[in-house]
C-alpha cells in the first residue's frame, strides 16, 4: 500500500482531497498532512513516504520549488500537483511530477491519477474495454534530466523502438514514458491514427501515401527527414477512409 502525504495550506482543500482519496485506500492510505513545503520536508525526512499530493501556492517555498528538490533528493518520491491553476503544467512536468490536477478535481480524474501511481493504468483499463485516461494536450518527453512536454500538435508521428517510444516532431525525436498503446487511446482520435503496432501518425503532417508490399502502404510525412511510416494490412481499409481513398 502507498503512503501518501498532502501538502495544502488550506485546511478544507486538504480535508475535501483526503475525502476524494478515501475510496482508495485499499491501494493508498493518507499518513500525513503538511501546511507548508517546509513543513512536509520535515515529514519527508522522518517517513518515508511514497507519493505526495502537492499544491503550488503557498506561504513561503511553492510547490513547483519543492517538486524540483524532491526530483534531485527523492527521485523515487511520486509528486502529483494539485492546484487551481492550468498555467503552472510546463514548470510541474519539468519538475518531474507525476500528474497534475485541476482544482475541482473530478472523481474520474482522480481515478486516473491513482492508476497512474499504482500501475494500474492502460493495460487494466484496455483489458476492461475502458479508456487509458483523459485526451492528452501535449505529451512529456524526456531529455536529460530535462522534462519536454510536446504540444499534440506539433507531433508529426510516434514510434516504437528497440522498447522506447519515441515523439517525433519536425526535428526532434524524444523519448516518452507513455506506451504506444496509452498514445492510440489518448492522442485525439480525429487527428492520429494507429497505423501499425510500431506506429502511430499525425494525418495532418502526412505528404505522400504510397502502396508498398503484399498490400500495406507506406505514409512518407512531412518531418524535416521525410520519414516513412508503416500502415499494416489490418488498416489499410481505415487509412483509405480517412484519406477517402478509392
Amino acid at each position: 500500500m502507498l503512503k501518501a502525504l498532502i501538502v495544502e495550506d488550506e485546511y478544507p482543500a486538504r480535508m475535501e482531497l483526503r475525502f476524494q482519496l478515501e475510496p482508495y485506500r485499499h491501494l493508498l492510505e493518507v499518513v500525513g498532512e503538511a501546511q507548508s513545503a517546509r513543513e512536509a520536508e520535515q515529514l519527508i525526512a522522518a517517513l518515508d513516504y511514497d507519493v505526495i499530493f502537492l499544491d503550488v501556492q503557498m506561504p513561503g517555498m511553492s510547490g513547483i520549488d519543492l517538486a524540483r528538490r524532491l526530483k534531485r533528493e527523492r527521485p523515487d518520491l511520486k509528486v502529483v500537483l494539485v492546484t487551481a491553476y492550468e498555467r503552472y503544467a510546463v514548470q510541474a512536468f519539468d519538475a518531474g511530477v507525476v500528474d497534475y490536477l485541476l482544482k475541482p478535481v473530478s472523481a474520474e480524474r482522480l481515478k486516473d491519477t491513482i492508476s497512474r501511481l499504482t500501475g494500474r493504468g492502460a493495460g487494466e483499463a484496455a483489458s476492461r474495454g475502458e479508456p487509458a485516461g483523459p485526451p492528452l494536450t501535449f505529451v512529456p518527453c524526456e531529455s536529460g534530466d530535462t522534462t519536454i512536454p510536446v504540444a499534440v500538435d506539433e507531433i508529426v508521428f510516434v514510434t516504437a523502438e528497440h522498447e522506447t517510444i519515441l515523439v517525433c516532431t519536425q526535428s526532434e525525436r524524444l523519448p516518452t514514458r507513455f506506451t504506444l498503446q496509452e498514445l492510440a487511446e489518448r492522442l485525439p482520435a480525429d487527428r492520429f491514427f494507429r497505423t501499425h503496432r510500431s506506429f502511430i501518425a499525425n494525418i495532418r503532417q502526412v505528404r505522400e501515401i504510397m502502396p508498398y508490399f503484399n498490400g500495406t502502404y507506406l505514409l512518407k510525412m512531412k518531418d524535416k527527414a521525410h520519414s516513412e511510416v508503416v500502415v499494416s494490412r489490418s488498416n489499410v481499409k481505415r487509412l483509405k477512409e480517412l484519406f477517402n481513398l478509392a
